[in-house]
């Protein structure tokens, strides 16, 4: 496996391309059926970026995720990741970066999928331009770095909770979410400006937003799978976040301790909506001309915020066993109505408040 030379497009290198971005294609909805539907309203050229660039990220991710495996080797294997990423380009060099995750136990098939194709991703990212590789590159190795520190706490618990993690604060947790998430906010805006002629001010303003946005999600999904992560033996909240609430990480889940963990959710779900808040901001100033961008970016945002009630509204359970998801009606209803406002930034602004005020009451009578 070698690099891919400048070469004149020949119609076998058409055919390789094009096998390579089916691979991708079909990868992309095994790993996230909710990226795979929103991806698919983006313009086509960006779309085949952002495709390129999730993947990776979920290369990343999935060597992050493999909690219970050797921390020392996922640290390596991240540090290498992001090294190569940083100093080489060629498609031998990233296969070999994550040679050693090949050992790892993967959380499930799709990612162990993901990874055995990794070439096809990594061809199809060698066959972006210059500035989309140096953007992907620069955010991508910035986000597996920064996994890398997280990993590696692992290596050296403080305390003997069980359900386990290393975050012992809310800005421990800030700073985890900013480079697993925050970090895409980031790659994002950068390759959305790549086919955007946008104003000075506004371009600094959606740089400021970008990362609230990565973080907005993320915090979101630390919520929504308490439960899940608690079957695993693991936790995202960080033990002074349990601690001021009179309660543990080891204890969230108990019955006795149900309002606590209500007073933990609500604290956790009062930071994401603000978040979120910051994120319909960032939307609200990508230009009416690129309605696709926008949809792309509205769809997830009243995902979350749908999301993020019904586990205001179903705490108790979330804490103890369930996973809350939106139905899919709320996922038609809310496409149907962002795509028939996505041109109007009112309508967007009067829907967007109508789904924070029903969000507020959840987390009012939290």
């Amino acid at each position: 496996m070698t690099s891919l030379p400048n070469q004149v497009v020949t119609e076998e290198t058409r055919r390789l391309r094009k096998a390579d971005w089916g691979v991708c294609w079909q990868l992309l909805p095994q790993v996230s059926r909710t990226f795979a539907l929103t991806i698919r309203v983006l313009p086509k050229p960006l779309r085949e970026s952002v495709t390129v660039s999730y993947l990776m990220c979920r290369l990343a991710d999935s060597v992050e995720d493999a909690t219970g495996q050797d921390p020392a080797l996922r640290t390596r294997t991240l540090q290498r990741f992001a090294e190569s990423l940083e100093n080489s380009e060629g498609v031998d060099v990233l296969h070999r970066s994550l040679g050693e995750a090949e050992r790892l136990d993967l959380e499930d098939a799709a990612t162990t999928r993901l990874l055995a194709a990794r070439p096809a991703v990594f061809r199809s990212f060698r066959r972006r331009d210059s500035g989309e590789r140096q953007i992907i590159s620069r955010w991508v190795g910035e986000m597996a770095r920064g996994m890398a520190e997280f990993v590696d706490r692992e290596l050296h618990p403080v305390g003997t909770d069980n359900p386990r993690y290393c975050l012992q604060t809310i800005d421990e947790l800030r700073s985890y979410a900013y480079y697993v998430a925050g970090t895409v906010g980031n790659l994002l805006h950068e390759l959305f400006q790549l086919c955007l002629n946008q104003k000075e001010e506004d371009e600094k303003r959606l740089r400021e937003l970008a990362v609230p946005f990565g973080l907005g999600l993320q915090f979101v999904n630390i919520i929504q799978d308490m439960a899940d992560d608690r079957r695993r033996g693991w936790s995202y909240v960080p033990r002074e976040l349990a601690r001021r609430h009179g309660t543990t990480l080891q204890r969230l889940g108990n019955t006795a301790d149900l309002e606590a963990g209500r007073r933990v959710v609500k604290e956790l779900a009062h930071e994401a909506a603000g978040y979120l808040d910051q994120a319909i901001e960032f939307t609200l100033l990508l230009p009416r001309t690129a309605p696709r961008i926008r949809l792309f970016c509205l769809w997830p945002i009243f995902f979350a915020l749908r999301t993020l009630r019904a586990a205001c509204l179903n705490a108790g359970s979330l804490l103890v066993d369930n996973k809350v998801k939106i139905t899919r009606q709320d996922v038609r209803e809310i496409i149907r109505k962002t795509t028939l406002s996505c041109l109007a930034s009112g309508r967007l602004r009067s829907l967007y408040a109508t789904e924070r005020r029903a969000l507020q009451e959840a987390l009012d009578a939290l």
